[in-house]
């Protein structure tokens, strides 16, 4: 934690991937032997776990895709009690970059069907 105050003492939010690796292939074996990959379990769970630990809030915004068409997101983590803050941060991302987002091929809006 005192890592992170000093971090807040300079800087209002930390900007980080949400994920440190892109999705990657599941093993045929999974169903039978769980998931054990440990590496990209790592990846997946790399920029986050700091923030879990100590409490501190996120949001994560997709901003892009990679060379396979796989999302990307950024994570917004912020000091305690700075959660308006960092909706107003991921609100103003998510508008610079709406425009590029694709729908998923199995995609449902449950807005529009109220």
């Amino acid at each position: 934690m005192k890592i992170h105050e000093k971090i807040f003492d300079i800087a209002d939010v930390i900007v980080t991937p949400t994920v440190g690796i892109t999705a990657y292939e599941i093993k045929d074996d999974v169903k039978k032997t769980g998931e054990l990959d440990y590496v990209n379990g790592a990846s997946l769970v790399r920029y986050s776990i700091a923030g879990n630990f100590l409490g501190l809030p996120a949001v994560t915004v997709p901003v892009g895709y990679d060379k396979r068409g796989l999302p990307i997101g950024i994570q917004f983590i912020g000091k305690h009690w700075s959660e308006a803050m960092l909706i107003q941060i991921a609100y103003a991302m998510e508008a610079l970059c709406k425009a590029e987002y694709k729908k998923p091929k199995v995609y449902y809006d449950l807005i529009t069907e109220i």
